[in-house]
């Protein structure tokens, strides 16, 4: 893991920011109670209803008049202070949002217990308890704000500091979805660190693509309750990542029954035509439809409560493609007009720059018969935009069960399905991407006493996915002598004609290292105690993920053949003749499937030095397992070392198996211990002021494609 160490400096703020950092997706309530003299009131009970619910909460306050009710759901809530002697104080619509702190004071006044003085409560505008940083994004933004593909990340940028990563670091597009090769859900760039570190929870449940590490699913808007993005000075709760910690929590149902129904379209009647598509030809299609329903409400009043959603994408999108191909004339060998055609047997001109119909190969004449389309648009080019399918669906269904008065159960469970096919243009066959995206959570909350609560969770989640397919021709079929390398992978050799044809969708043959089949899973096992004591806010929790990996990315399993004009003067020419400037064959092809842990605890105290000064002291330790291949095909670089297990190999290449050498190549890094240390002070005491600094070292996990991945896929003699 790569080691980072931030210190926040100190800041003088009084706008909205964050507050307690909980990974349970919850927030929480906190408070002084005085006399109307000021003096501290002991022994105050605290309660916090939900609105939404009726779940209730309580605290009582220490011999310094405060309290906090920790590990609140995000939401409304009714929160009352008694004590025999006083009348009764109720504060309405305090609302408590995720991983922040709810500052509800409440001072009483002398008179009967059953008199009750109800306020409407003032929004929490600074976070005077916490120092790390952070905005919350609520439900009316996430709804409202526009957002092209409802990618609720779009709106990180909203916050300080956030930025939408560059097109070849995956970018920010509003219709992401992880199943290939590339970063295309990191998000963004928090602070200047990669938009491989940041860290995606849901409902505080890791929710992390082990392979590109972006998110694995993003529920739509309307599924969304709020999220917060912490963009730095995380408690010692926090750890996997140090770029920022991004915390989704899901929409739950209430005892009111509600829902919301929606459709957003865009058509090419509104968009103007592609520069590039010519006018003779239609213009390209572009129809996107994307609707939903989502319904919550009580299954049993008071005590079971659920919410589902269903969502469809439906986007045809013409991509207006323009490639350089033979024309009639050339086919057949024709290039007088042109510059002149050497013989590579001879080093002399073709008569005429014309070469003879004896020379020209069999498997290219096949080739171009079959794949390569004649010209149609002037100077030899095929200018076309084949319409792109892609086609999505999502639901998502979640239930929360209150036990009994102290505890909750919560249960979830998400999966999406995408479809999307792009046309051929010289490529054997079209190409379709497939992906399944599953994630389930269950959750235990159980309030062991006022002041003790426990929260359990297990979690999954998975990607099955096959970016990429390939023709299953053989090559043999058309005279070219390459054997397949890896069934999964069967096809005709990617060719190149520099200047004409080859890469991206304008490859002929197929894919040169096709991504053919991707699985991957991470099982989590969590547990966070919490436990106040006086003015100490004590938490403990420990974290297990078991993280596994099937990468079928297959180098070559049919071979490549590059022309570039090298031997005839010509790119095409060399290709009609059949003289490659060089053709790549390998021998065997190996598939990755490996499995790592994460192991990870922490203990956290929260101390209230005054009513107005706060100081947070916390460790963290992660211990994250080197990826082990199930067949050891994975590699690793020791400078001079000469491998025993393959004496063939070039120095410094090590194997499992080798001396000293484990089975995950590298070493466990066992050092990773993480302290973090924070100040949050109140200078005036009225919670408009907010003074903070805070100093913490924190690891970055390293991205699956650049560890297990690279280890293995290129690597001789698994893939010569």
């Amino acid at each position: 893991m790569k080691r980072a160490v931030i210190i926040a400096a100190v800041i003088l703020t009084s706008v909205l920011s964050s507050a307690r950092v909980d990974a349970q997706a919850t927030g929480q309530i906190n408070g002084i109670v005085t006399d109307s003299s000021g003096g501290v009131l002991p022994g105050v009970t605290v309660e916090a209803v939900s609105t939404a619910t009726g779940a209730t909460r309580t605290a009582v306050t220490g011999t310094d008049g405060l309290y906090t009710i920790p590990l609140i759901p995000p939401g409304n809530y009714t929160v009352k202070a008694s004590l025999q002697g006083f009348r009764t104080a109720q504060r309405d619509g305090v609302r408590v949002t995720v991983t922040e702190t709810a500052r509800v004071p409440f001072q009483l006044e002398v008179g009967q217990l059953s008199e009750t003085i109800t306020v409407s409560a003032d929004a929490t505008l600074v976070e005077t308890s916490n120092a790390t940083h952070g905005i919350v994004i609520d439900e009316q933004k996430v709804v409202d704000l526009p957002l092209n593909g409802r990618n609720f990340t779009q709106l990180g940028t909203l916050i300080p500091g956030v930025v939408a990563p560059p097109g070849g670091l995956g970018g920010q597009s509003g219709d992401a979805t992880p199943g290939g090769f590339g970063n295309a859900t990191g998000g963004f760039n928090v602070n200047g660190m990669r938009n491989q570190s940041n860290n995606f929870l849901m409902d505080g449940a890791t929710n992390n693509d082990t392979f590109n590490t972006g998110f694995v699913l993003r529920p739509p808007p309307d599924a969304i309750e709020e999220f917060k993005i912490l963009t730095h000075a995380f408690s010692a709760e926090y750890g996997r990542n140090a770029g920022s910690v991004v915390n989704v929590v899901t929409k739950s149902g209430s005892n009111r029954l509600a829902g919301s129904a929606w459709e957003f379209n865009r058509n090419d009647a509104l968009q103007a035509r592609n520069f590039f598509a010519p006018q003779s030809q239609p213009k390209p299609e572009l129809k996107q439809n994307q609707f939903g329903v989502a319904l919550g409400g009580p299954l049993v009043r008071n005590r079971l409560f659920g919410f589902g959603f269903y969502e469809g994408y439906r986007n045809d999108s013409g991509i207006t493609q323009n490639i350089l191909v033979l024309s009639e004339a050339q086919r057949n060998g024709d290039f007088s007009g042109g510059a002149a055609i050497r013989d590579p047997l001879t080093g002399q001109p073709f008569a005429g720059n014309v070469i003879p119909s004896n020379r020209i190969s069999g498997p290219a004449a096949q080739l171009l018969r079959d794949f390569v389309p004649l010209p149609n648009s002037p100077g030899n080019r095929y200018i076309v935009s084949p319409t792109v399918s892609d086609v999505r669906d999502m639901f998502g269904a979640r239930f929360d069960y209150h036990l009994a008065s102290n505890q909750t159960i919560l249960g979830r469970y998400m999966r999406s399905t995408t479809d999307r096919i792009t046309p051929r243009i010289v490529a054997p066959i079209d190409q379709r991407a497939l992906a399944t995206l599953q994630d389930g959570l269950v959750s235990h909350n159980f309030v062991i006493s006022s002041n003790v609560i426990n929260q359990a969770r297990f979690s999954i989640n998975r990607i099955t996915a096959n970016p990429a397919v390939t023709s299953g021709l053989a090559p043999r079929s058309y005279g070219i002598n390459f054997a397949n390398t890896n069934p999964v992978a069967a096809g005709l050799p990617s060719i190149a004609v520099a200047g004409f044809f080859g890469g991206g969708n304008a490859a002929l043959g197929d894919a040169q290292q096709p991504f053919v089949d991707r699985v991957n899973h991470v099982w989590q096992v969590a547990n966070d105690l919490t436990w106040i004591s006086g003015s100490h806010s004590l938490k403990f929790g420990v974290d297990v993920r078991r993280e596994a990996m099937r990468i079928a990315f297959i180098n070559r399993p049919n071979g490549d053949l590059t022309f570039n004009g090298g031997l005839s003067g010509n790119a095409a020419a060399d290709f009609l003749l059949g003289f490659p400037a060089q053709a790549r064959a390998t021998t065997q092809q190996a598939i990755q499937e490996g499995y790592g842990f994460l192991f990870a605890g922490y203990a956290q105290d929260e101390f209230r030095v005054t009513s107005q000064l706060t100081l947070s002291l916390g460790v963290r330790y992660e211990l994250p397992m080197p990826f082990i291949d199930q067949n050891d095909a994975i590699s690793g670089f020791r400078t001079g070392v000469q491998s025993q297990k393959f004496p063939a190999a070039p120095a410094g290449l090590i194997y499992p198996g080798d001396p000293d050498v484990p089975r995950g190549v590298v070493p466990t890094d066992k050092n990773n211990i993480a302290p973090r240390v924070a100040v949050a002070w109140d200078p005036v005491g009225d919670g408009r002021t907010s003074i903070r600094s805070a100093i913490g070292v924190f690891y970055d996990a390293l991205a699956g494609q650049g560890d297990f991945f690279q280890s293995g896929v290129l690597s001789p003699p698994f893939t010569p």
